[in-house]
């Protein structure tokens, strides 16, 4: 019983900490996309059709 509620307040911690989404909510980043992060386009395998 020990293990299970131990095992329960550890995931819980966990999903609190590092449940929040990882992409931006709003879509004005979009212009952005395709890229690199110095907002020059891609070239090579990256390069989008």
């Amino acid at each position: 019983m020990k293990f299970t509620l131990f095992f329960a307040v550890l995931l819980s911690f966990a999903l609190t900490a590092c449940g929040g989404p990882s992409a931006p909510s709003s879509p004005e980043n979009t212009d952005n996309y395709g890229t690199t992060h110095e907002g020059e386009a891609v070239e090579g395998r990256n390069e989008l059709d």
